[in-house]
């Protein structure tokens, strides 16, 4: 069981001042709603772009991706619920931690000390949490992006991942390797782990005019 699932037990651990502490300050639905729809936006925006931006790559420029009802969508949205279910589980365990934190160090603390250093504590960690957050899902959403574009288009080539710098062994080792064909690019997508900037950078093989007139650009 995740810790986004543990948190109704977590709740049931604080004291009397601490389960309405975090009644106070849990997400709900309504917010879970809201984060499911705001990763949607950022992942359609960023499909789309990686699509428009490969045609330039393959040489049609003006082709322009354009994602509309359908599986692709879908899986978006599917994977923007999953995300959001699993981004407030995650947030509401960490509240509890956190009041129990503050009534282990002050004990005598009141409504309103609560409501201050979980303020700063919930400050902190958005200033940190929501970025990764969003770079997760536009990563997942490029790299689906390249791939559907890949398949559909029977697009060959090579593609190199970008930044250099890397830190994770895997990512150490597709750097290293240097270019690699399209299709291992497409069949080892990024991000390769939470908090990752690595995508591919593509250097396709070129379409003619009469190819481009066909492109696929989404559904």
């Amino acid at each position: 069981m995740s810790k986004g699932d543990r948190w109704p037990a977590a709740v049931d651990d604080l004291s009397d001042v601490g389960k309405l502490v975090h009644l106070a300050y849990r997400q709900d639905a309504v917010d879970e709603e809201q984060i499911a729809l705001q990763l949607l936006r950022v992942r359609r925006e960023a499909y789309e772009q990686e699509l428009t931006l490969q045609a330039a790559r393959v040489g049609c420029p003006g082709k322009v991706g354009r994602l509309g009802e359908g599986p692709v969508l879908s899986g978006l949205k599917d994977a923007s619920n999953q995300d959001a279910r699993s981004i407030i589980g995650t947030l509401n365990y960490d509240i509890a931690s956190q009041i129990s934190a503050i009534r282990a160090e002050t004990p005598t603390a009141n409504r309103h000390v609560y409501a201050k250093r979980l303020t700063d504590w919930n400050n902190k960690r958005s200033a940190w949490k929501n970025p990764q957050i969003e770079q997760q899902a536009i990563g997942t959403a490029r790299s689906q992006a390249l791939t559907h574009f890949k398949q559909s288009n029977a697009i060959t080539g090579y593609a190199v991942l970008r930044p250099k710098r890397a830190v994770c062994p895997v990512c150490q080792g597709w750097v290293k390797r240097g270019n690699v064909p399209l299709a291992v690019a497409t069949n080892n997508p990024g991000p390769f782990h939470p908090n990752c900037p690595h995508l591919w950078l593509t250097t396709p093989d070129k379409l003619s005019p009469e190819q481009c007139a066909y492109l696929w650009m989404g559904e």
